[in-house]
């Protein structure tokens, strides 16, 4: 009872649930303070999942401990309930529409088709396994990041892919510059009767994304296909070996030596997402048309990236997404980062994880009815 005496632990216990309760409320405002003007509050919002676990299983302690203290990882969490949300869903029911009325849409981060890893089956190529996967959705529209182009075969490829996916129509942009063997784009069923590029004002090899408008019964929306800046490490260090070393004076010092690396990589990349979803917002606001923000934001969703692109649109996993949205699969923890964000005009009746090891991302759809 809170009568009884709480003694040297409990006190440590609850000094200690205070600290997470308090990392918990600054992981909430990362999605509102810009990286430009205070980088350090992003990590917070990179940890929310870990915060809130914590506090969860410190709320559940003081259950069971009948202590009242319980009221304040309770205000916290309930607090944070709709970033909850973003994360994970208790089942939303898929509507049966005419597809006369409706589109279909898929977004995928291909990891260059495979072509220069092995791990996912050993070819070193993945493109055959990724259209018939792909074309088995029967999608209207696919938008594909990290698609591997060479100046050899590429347009062969793009064009064995548009007519496996039956989608006659396309648009694609290389990464960087002109001898980029790797390329955004978008297929469509649909004719594209307008298209252009996001342009970095900082960076003209840097572009976020590109987008198409389409027109599909008479009406005419936009879709873009972004892909945000990366964190870049994956390869480049074996965390967990480290880990294992930290005993050891040499692992000490490659875990001092690693964890300035890592903060480095993540602080250049907040920023530099900071510019280009400012570049995008600023793009689709002034859209004539509705708009679907898709792709690979390299970010979660309880990040700055995330939160300003979602402003004023909704998010098709909130909406009608089912469990915990996992898009990346990669080496190091696995959240949503891959999204499909869309006008309030549309309305979202469908969304799926695909869930194929073809790439280190699973590919998302999502259905709309076209009002």
């Amino acid at each position: 009872m809170e009568h009884q005496r709480i003694g040297i632990i409990g006190y440590l216990m609850r000094f200690v649930n205070s600290i997470f309760i308090l990392a918990l409320l600054l992981s909430y405002m990362a999605q509102w303070i810009s990286p430009e003007m205070f980088w350090p509050i992003s990590f917070f919002g990179l940890a929310y999942p870990i915060f809130v676990i914590i506090n969860i299983l410190f709320l559940i302690h003081w259950i069971f401990r009948r202590r009242k203290f319980l009221v304040y990882p309770l205000i916290a969490i309930m607090v944070g309930l709709p970033m909850l949300g973003r994360f994970v869903q208790f089942g939303s029911n898929s509507e049966i529409i005419d597809p006369n009325n409706g589109f279909k849409i898929i977004t995928f981060n291909v990891h260059v088709l495979d072509y220069y890893h092995q791990q996912h089956g050993g070819s070193g190529y993945a493109g055959n396994l990724i259209i018939d996967k792909l074309k088995n959705e029967n999608a209207d529209i696919y938008c594909m990041q990290e698609f591997y182009y060479n100046n050899t075969d590429g347009d062969k490829l793009l064009q064995r892919f548009k007519e496996e996916l039956n989608t006659p129509y396309s648009y694609f942009v290389r990464y960087g510059s002109k001898n980029s063997k790797i390329i955004e784009v978008i297929f469509s069923k649909y004719p594209i009767i307008d298209k252009g590029i996001v342009e970095n004002p900082q960076d003209k090899y840097d572009n976020p994304g590109i987008f198409v408008d389409i027109e599909i019964n008479n009406t005419t929306f936009r879709v873009y296909n972004i892909h945000l800046k990366s964190f870049f490490i994956s390869g480049n260090i074996d965390l967990i070996d480290d880990l294992n070393n930290i005993n050891t004076e040499e692992g000490q010092q490659k875990v001092k030596e690693n964890s300035i690396f890592f903060i480095n990589k993540f602080k250049k990349a907040f920023a530099e997402r900071a510019i280009q979803i400012s570049t995008i917002k600023n793009h689709s606001l002034n859209s004539p048309f509705p708009v679907l923000i898709v792709g690979d934001f390299n970010d979660t969703p309880s990040s700055y990236a995330y939160s300003q692109l979602r402003n004023g649109l909704d998010d098709a996993f909130v909406e009608k997404g089912s469990g915990f949205g996992q898009t990346y699969i990669g080496p190091y923890p696995s959240f949503r980062i891959d999204n499909i964000l869309f006008d309030p005009q549309f309305t979202c009746i469908d969304y799926s994880t695909i869930k194929v090891n073809l790439s280190d991302h699973y590919p998302i759809s999502a259905k709309f009815l076209l009002e």
